[in-house]
């Protein structure tokens, strides 16, 4: 054996030794990371692991690296010098990430002993200190911890809930150091062998040398958050405008008012080839054949084939997230294919627009749509709301779907060839109503 290949066998060696010693833990990031590769056989096993005392692991803090060839651990002796006498107490990040008493989380409290009867629906605030009660992951690989709330003793009675692992973190120096103190690099390949062979799980090379690949592919698209954006059309719009689709939480997203909207009212945007719908898929999908894809979005826009300012283009409507920060996502990525957007996420009609480089004040936005009446009903439009009925145009303003004037001194109330699609119950208004 060389002294190359020996050395390959020591660190080998090393890593398979340290994980008889206890049990796995995994970083968030690397969770994130298995989470998009469960289709894959070793990506799967891995994970089964998480957060279970196993005979014959260690306890390894397992964490990737700025490289994806490589992971990072702890030796199980220095963490046992870290943790020692020090309680694990966590802090809410992200308030938004807890279970709701919705009876399709029942799976999700029984495996955690939740008893949910008579018990408030409580939603921990940022920056609240929590310590774990139990937990379990979910089918489609979060983390649920069931959380009791730290109080200064005689402070009253402790709040419990369930929420997202991932919308907590460790509040202990010490402890946050333990994924900073006497890291080891392991090459992900020989790791996954050293883990699985310690875990006595069965395992080929070929389900390694598929494990690497995916991985590293999984850790490009990770690196680009703009490999999570779909273009969907037809029907698809209709699905993922539905509220079941949407990651929990807050923001627009979820409070939108067409979140249970009946699918009659959004024909307008399902039965025209010139309307498509930008989704922006959660964290928690699956990268396959190079495409990544989820069960859930955390963001929505209407994206409208369109004159602007006369101008053949692309129109991207009002921007509804989960989260503030990945309105930004969508701006970047209409800039990246050079299309317009507001400049402000207002349920305005004459929003001013930019597509980065240039700006346009009060423009007029107009989309010539196969059938401007597919339904009889519609959604509530924030910009493109003037709908001219004979022309079967679709537009921010009256003057951008009639130019001509033809119909500015026949507006009625209840007829009339344009409507004003501003209601949350699938009617329309007169223009001159609006």
């Amino acid at each position: 054996m060389n002294i190359l290949r020996y050395g390959e066998y020591i660190t080998e060696k090393a890593a398979f030794d340290m994980l008889l010693e206890s049990k796995a833990v995994f970083s968030a990031k690397l969770i994130n990371l298995l989470n998009r590769m469960k289709s894959n056989k070793v990506a799967k096993s891995i994970l089964g692991f998480q957060s279970k005392d196993v005979d014959g692991l260690a306890q390894n803090y397992v964490d990737v690296t700025d490289s994806k060839e490589d992971f990072t651990f702890t030796p199980d002796r220095k963490v046992q010098q870290l943790i020692a006498g020090r309680p694990e107490v966590y802090k809410v990040v992200n308030s938004g990430r807890y279970l709701t008493h919705s009876d399709r989380n029942n799976k999700i409290f029984e495996r955690l002993g939740y008893d949910k009867t008579g018990r408030e629906n409580w939603a921990p605030e940022t920056g609240v200190l929590l310590k774990i009660l139990a937990e379990t992951q979910s089918v489609t690989g979060n983390t649920y911890c069931m959380v009791e709330e730290v109080l200064e003793e005689g402070s009253g009675e402790p709040r419990i809930g369930v929420i997202n692992k991932a919308a907590i973190e460790i509040d202990n120096d010490e402890l946050k150091a333990i994924w900073k103190t006497s890291r080891n690099p392991v090459k992900v390949g020989r790791f996954a062998r050293a883990f699985l062979t310690a875990a006595k799980v069965e395992f080929s090379d070929k389900d390694i040398e598929e494990f690497v690949n995916q991985y590293k592919a999984t850790f490009d698209f990770a690196q680009n958050a703009l490999a999570q954006f779909d273009i969907v059309k037809g029907n698809d719009i209709i699905h993922w405008y539905w509220v079941d689709q949407y990651q929990s939480g807050g923001g627009t997203l979820n409070n939108s008012c067409m979140a249970e909207a009946d699918s009659d009212w959004l024909a307008i945007y399902a039965k025209n080839k010139q309307v498509s719908l930008v989704i922006l898929y959660d964290d928690n999908g699956t990268v396959t054949d190079g495409k990544y894809t989820s069960k859930k979005i955390k963001g929505r826009a209407i994206l409208w084939e369109c004159k602007v300012n006369g101008q053949d283009g692309m129109f991207l409507d009002r921007i509804y997230t989960s989260h503030d920060s990945d309105v930004e996502l969508f701006k970047q990525y209409a800039e990246k294919n050079g299309w317009w957007y507001k400049k402000s996420q207002t349920m305005s009609p004459d929003e001013k627009l930019t597509n980065g480089s240039q700006d346009i004040s009060r423009p007029s936005i107009v989309c010539k749509v196969d059938d401007a009446n597919p339904s009889g009903c519609y959604p509530y439009m924030d910009t493109m709301c003037f709908i001219n009925m004979n022309g079967d145009l679709v537009g921010n303003s009256v003057d951008a779907v009639d130019p001509e004037g033809q119909y500015s001194s026949s507006y009625d109330e209840y007829d009339g060839p344009i409507r004003c699609a501003r209601t949350t119950d699938g009617e329309w208004y007169s223009p001159d109503n609006y």
